[in-house]
C-alpha cells in the first residue's frame, strides 16, 4: 500500500497514510521489522464536548519543509474552529521520532483542547506477547517485547509528561482498543496491559480566543530499556528544538552537498528533484 511523507534516518523509518495516520515504524533497519504491521496510529482532537479523529475529511495538506525530511502538515476543521500545524522528523543520528504541533484556536472564546495520540504496536510484526505500561520515572508510556522497546512522551508549557493515559487489550474477544476509550474525551485505562495491547495518551491545553500554543511529542526506539531511557533523557537535556533544528540543517546540507546547477529547470521541477532524492534516502 502506498505511503505518504516518510521520515527516517536509515535505521528508524516512519511513514503516514493519506489520512495523516502513522502507519509504519521500521526498526532497526529500513524494510524490516515493521512494528505496526501496517495498523493505524490515530490522532484525535476533543473540543467543546466534540471528539474527532483527524482524517482526510479535514482540510488536510501533507508536505515537507523545503530541502528537508521534515514534514509540513496543516489540518483545519472549520466546524471545530481549530487549526493544527505539524512538523514530523526522525533525528538524523539518534533513533528519535519527533512531532511538533502548533494548535490554534480559531474561535474568539476561551476553550480547552485535548489532543489524543493512539499507538497500535505489533512489535516484531505480531500482535501477541507485547507489554504496554506507564513508567512514572520516565513520564512515558513504554511498549516492549523481547529486545524491542518504544518509549512515548511529550512536553507542553515546558513540562514533560501527559495528562491522561490508557493501556488496554485489542483484537481479542472483540475488544477494539483504547482508541475507543478516547472518544468520550477522557482516558480511564489500566497502567499496564500484556498480550495484544495498545495505548493512548492525551494532553490538555487551554487556549484563549485566537491563541496558539505548541506541543511536542516523541517516540524513542531502542533494543533495551536503557537505550530508550537514555534517548528520553537526551531529549529532556538538550531540549526538543535542538533536535529539530539540527535535523533540518543536516538535510539541507545533505541535499545541497553536490554542486549541481538546476537554474535551467523550473522551480517546481528543481524542488521535486531534491525531494525525490530525500525520499529515496529514507
Amino acid at each position: 500500500m502506498p505511503r505518504d511523507i516518510p521520515v527516517g534516518n536509515g535505521s528508524l523509518l516512519i511513514t503516514f497514510d493519506s489520512d495523516y495516520c502513522l502507519r509504519d515504524i521500521y526498526f532497526p533497519r529500513t524494510g524490516k521489522e515493521n512494528h505496526t504491521d501496517g495498523h493505524k496510529f490515530r490522532l484525535g482532537i476533543w473540543v467543546d464536548g466534540v471528539f474527532e479523529w483527524i482524517t482526510a475529511a479535514w482540510n488536510l495538506r501533507l508536505d515537507y519543509l523545503p530541502d528537508t525530511l521534515v514534514t509540513h502538515v496543516t489540518a483545519i476543521n472549520e466546524r471545530l474552529d481549530i487549526s493544527l500545524h505539524f512538523n514530523d522528523l526522525v533525528d538524523y543520528r539518534e533513533n528519535i521520532y519527533i512531532k511538533k504541533i502548533i494548535l490554534k484556536n480559531l474561535s474568539k472564546k476561551d476553550r480547552e483542547v485535548r489532543i489524543f495520540f493512539h499507538h497500535d504496536f505489533h512489535i516484531l510484526e505480531t500482535p501477541t506477547g507485547d507489554t504496554a505500561y506507564y513508567d512514572p520515572d520516565e513520564r512515558a508510556i513504554i511498549h516492549y517485547k523481547a529486545d524491542r522497546y518504544f518509549l512515548i512522551s511529550g512536553i507542553r508549557h515546558g513540562k514533560q509528561g501527559f495528562d491522561e493515559y490508557a493501556t488496554g487489550i485489542k483484537e481479542f474477544h472483540r475488544l477494539e482498543g483504547t482508541w475507543r476509550d478516547a472518544e468520550d474525551g477522557r482516558l480511564e485505562g489500566a497502567p499496564i496491559s500484556q498480550g495484544s495491547v495498545d495505548s493512548t495518551i492525551s494532553f490538555s491545553i487551554t487556549l484563549i480566543g485566537g491563541e496558539e500554543q505548541t506541543l511536542y511529542y516523541w517516540i524513542c526506539a531502542g533494543k533495551s530499556y536503557a537505550d530508550v531511557s537514555n534517548l528520553n533523557k537526551m531529549v529532556s537535556g538538550h531540549g526538543i528544538e535542538y533536535f529539530i533544528k539540527r535535523t533540518e540543517n543536516y538535510w539541507r546540507a545533505w541535499i545541497n552537498k553536490d554542486d549541481i546547477n538546476l537554474s535551467s529547470l523550473p522551480e517546481d521541477i528543481a524542488s521535486l528533484y531534491k525531494r525525490s532524492l530525500l525520499i529515496l534516502r529514507t
